[in-house]
């Protein structure tokens, strides 16, 4: 097992140009528990179900249980055709019924570029490219075993938070939840000083049947990295007049019932 995990890992980093639309084939898939929260007003943090699929060249982190949203919400919209009847289905799916709508592509679509791409209220989806983060991670004492697999314990600061990790060398994959990884390990739990963000390994399977890693670009609206931040703030502040802005209403009074939040983000950019 250890030997297949090795061949697998080295095939990940292998350079790998993509056109457009990019399709990549699943080896290894990941399944994490995760505790998340939208603003920092929120008293009880969501759970989600979120799956890391690691194929030969790329990979992707996404929201199991939003996929299965997207899914429904399409069969819907297919079959009925009253206005009403989608948003009362909207309305019955929040939070965490819904998942975290953010998904993040590594290696995508260029070896050394990640993709991070999300959806604001409902309709607006967005992404954005960087170079994959560098993590200055300091390995500490302190050890577990997670799913079956010995974990060793290390600690760094990346924009912002404070995060503590749990990686494995018996999955030699330079990988994890979220953005994370530069481990020599995949990293099985990580959680933040702030008790805001939490992602522990469940189970994980080599992919007998078929599934792809696919990337769609012209789905999104492209953004930067610094600019999707501030839109999250704007949005979390004033969902009103954000919301209005992004459907080019001219409309700029919001409702008196309308509270304003801050945005728990899991980044901060300068």
């Amino acid at each position: 097992m250890k030997t297949l995990f090795g061949i697998l890992a080295y095939c990940i980093v292998a350079t790998c140009v993509y056109s457009q639309e990019v399709a990549d084939t699943v080896s290894v898939r990941v399944q994490y528990y995760a505790l998340y929260k939208h603003t920092q007003e929120q008293k009880e943090a969501y759970d989600d179900i979120n799956l890391l699929d690691i194929g030969r060249h790329s990979s992707r982190f996404y929201s199991q249980r939003f996929e299965r949203f997207l899914h429904l919400r399409d069969s819907v919209k297919s079959v009925n055709t009253d206005p009403m009847s989608y948003l009362q289905f909207l309305a019955n799916t929040f939070g965490s019924k819904k998942g975290r709508e953010y998904e993040v592509y590594k290696h995508i679509p260029q070896r050394g570029t990640l993709t991070y791409t999300d959806v604001v209220h409902n309709d607006f989806s967005f992404c954005y490219e960087e170079s994959i983060p560098t993590f200055s991670w300091e390995l500490a004492e302190g050890d577990t075993i997670i799913i079956g697999y010995p974990c060793h314990k290390a600690v760094c600061q990346f924009r912002g938070r404070t995060w503590t990790a749990w990686y494995s060398l018996d999955l030699p994959f330079d990988n994890g939840p979220w953005k994370l990884g530069g481990l020599p390990g995949l990293i099985l739990a990580a959680s933040e000083s702030r008790h805001e963000f939490s992602f522990v390994a469940t189970g994980i399977e080599q992919m007998r049947q078929t599934a792809t890693i696919c990337f769609y670009p012209k789905r999104y609206l492209r953004s930067t990295p610094a600019k999707f931040q501030r839109l999250l703030e704007d949005y979390w502040k004033d969902q009103w007049n954000t919301t209005n802005r992004l459907q080019g209403s001219g409309y700029s009074e919001p409702p008196k019932a309308q509270r304003s939040f801050n945005a728990c983000l899991m980044e901060k950019y300068e």
